[in-house]
């Protein structure tokens, strides 16, 4: 029979390294799962981490649990969505056995590794963030009209969403107002078109899809920081950013 040590009696050192240990042993492949059901795991639990990550992106594919949440898009949790793909990519050979896979479970793993590849390419190559004011606009306004238009939850319960992501689009504005350079202005000239539509969905069209309902007035009340916001975000488009919009959209 197995004694169990008393942690009183665990020297100071491992207890500092009980975390790590942790962590590694996490990472190890359950007993008695196929390769197939180690990869499938796998996954479930990176797409779960992933929309919590992205609630705009899990409600576009129909995962609700995040939509009164919208993304941190701060240089700070920008980085981290690329340090994380950088260990998820790391993490996919440790925790699955691809010897073990069936054949449908190794294309399977390699689609995956190939779209972690890649995000992390266009991570490090490419800056929508900084360079292309049009990325923006999903976060102002599709993640709000998407959850009038395409949610299958109930009325209520969708516009109470849309309350709360309202609540965090000053936010945005202001970290697009900080990340954005030098953007092309041909995108740039785009964003600006894109950004009127938004004020005038959140100024009448906002308004005729919530239609009769009880909290029309509480939307009525969140839309004006709002609209405020986005006109003031018009005026940077059309104003400082547009006068050093010397990108390359090539």
């Amino acid at each position: 029979m197995m004694t169990l040590t008393p942690l009183s009696t665990v020297p100071r050192s491992l207890l500092r390294l009980a975390p790590i240990l942790a962590g590694l042993l996490a990472s190890l492949p359950a007993p008695g799962e196929t390769a197939d059901e180690q990869l499938a795991g796998f996954f479930r639990s990176h797409l779960d981490t992933e929309f919590r990550r992205h609630p705009l992106e899990a409600t576009r594919l129909g995962d609700h649990r995040f939509d009164a949440e919208l993304e941190d898009l701060s240089p700070a949790a920008r980085l981290g969505w690329r340090e994380a793909t950088r260990r998820t990519l790391k993490d996919l050979p440790r925790r699955v056995d691809f010897d073990g896979l069936s054949r449908a479970g190794r294309i399977d793993y390699q689609i995956l590794r190939q779209e972690l590849r890649r995000s992390l390419w266009l991570a490090e190559k490419t800056h929508p963030f900084e360079e292309d004011p049009r990325t923006y606009n999903d976060y102002l306004s599709d993640s709000v009209y998407a959850l009038l238009t395409q949610s299958t939850l109930p009325r209520e319960t969708n516009i109470a969403h849309v309350l709360a992501r309202m609540a965090r689009l000053p936010a945005v504005v202001a970290v697009a107002k900080q990340s954005l350079r030098n953007p092309p202005l041909p995108l740039l000239e785009t964003a600006i078109a894109q950004n009127r539509g938004s004020i005038a969905f959140y100024e009448r069209e906002l308004l005729e899809l919530a239609g009769d309902s009880p909290q029309r007035p509480a939307l009525q009340v969140a839309s004006t920081p709002v609209v405020a916001a986005l006109k003031e975000y018009q005026q940077f488009l059309e104003g400082p950013l547009k006068a050093r919009a010397t990108g390359e959209w090539r």
